[in-house]
């Protein structure tokens, strides 16, 4: 395997994740927008804030790369600025939107709590402020990175080994393992908790549940299977990347090919920020029904 093999896989795989992703990004702006119930959920606004910081990403880094891949139009090895600021930039969006599911998996968390104080939580205007919130964070967490990072041997990279180390680790934890964790942990509390419910509203009223109860337990049970989808998706994608750029600090300069991986296992990385909508449609049938009601509507 070598170089050239990773840019003709590029030259297709980019692209095709450009077109995809943004389709399916302005597809879900338009479902969530259509129906009340959907627009005015607090997860909802962290499921649209997710499909536009997509949308960043493919445009401002998929397309960089693609344009680096083919073309070698690499601004960062040219301006010590650019350099900087693009690399941050990257990984910042890199981490937004894993920690906006994040982020929804609390909420759902939080809407089937007993607690009025959590339930509070759960809405569209506290929503708001937990999303800036957490983008300010991310920005602050990842600040070392413009202080780190500087234009070696023609090559935008970490200033030295230590830091090169400790950003691998960096990544593996923050990007890779803590949002699929945390997300895991608040719908399996979810689920622990509509289980519960289901059960004492089964003793305390037999088999007749109120039809209005179910309706909103299958929502609910949706939102959690979509969430579930998206750990998977988020490990799948991710994981491998980071596990193999920890390998390829540790034997940094002696082994090319884990270079080439690196790089291969970056495109299945971006593969993450153009999914959200195909695992909304393909993955529940609340969805599917909303894309049958929006295409009808066109013709």
């Amino acid at each position: 395997m070598n170089e050239d093999i990773y840019t003709q896989w590029s030259f297709y795989i980019q692209p095709i994740i450009i077109l995809f992703g943004t389709v399916g990004s302005l597809l879900n702006q338009i479902l969530f927008h259509r129906r009340k119930s959907l627009r005015t959920a607090s997860c909802s606004l962290y499921f649209r804030s997710l499909s536009i910081n997509d949308l960043l990403v493919l445009y401002i880094i998929v397309l960089s790369q693609w344009l680096n891949d083919q073309f070698h139009f690499d601004l960062t090895i040219k301006y010590l600025w650019y350099c900087k600021i693009q690399t941050y930039t990257t990984y910042c969006l890199y981490a937004i939107s894993p920690y906006f599911l994040v982020l929804g998996c609390f909420d759902r968390l939080c809407r089937t709590s007993r607690h009025i104080q959590l339930r509070h939580i759960a809405t569209v205007n506290m929503a708001r402020q937990i999303r800036q919130i957490i983008i300010i964070l991310i920005f602050v967490i990842h600040g070392h990175i413009l202080f780190q990072f500087n234009i070696i041997h023609s090559m935008c990279t970490p200033i030295n080994i230590f830091y090169f180390q400790f950003f691998a680790y960096f990544l593996l934890i923050f990007h890779s393992l803590l949002p699929p964790i945390l997300m895991s942990i608040f719908c399996g509390c979810t689920l622990l908790l509509l289980y519960r419910r289901r059960q004492k509203q089964q003793h305390r009223y037999g088999l007749n549940i109120h039809s209005s109860h179910k309706r909103l337990r299958y929502r609910d049970y949706q939102l959690i299977k979509v969430l579930f989808l998206y750990v998977t998706t988020n490990i799948l994608c991710t994981l491998p990347f980071a596990i193999v750029f920890l390998q390829y600090i540790y034997k940094y300069n002696s082994s090319p090919l884990l270079a080439i991986f690196v790089k291969f296992t970056g495109l299945l990385g971006n593969l993450n920020y153009c999914s959200s909508f195909y695992i909304y449609t393909l993955g529940t049938p609340l969805y599917r029904r909303e894309l049958l009601h929006l295409i009808k509507t066109f013709r």
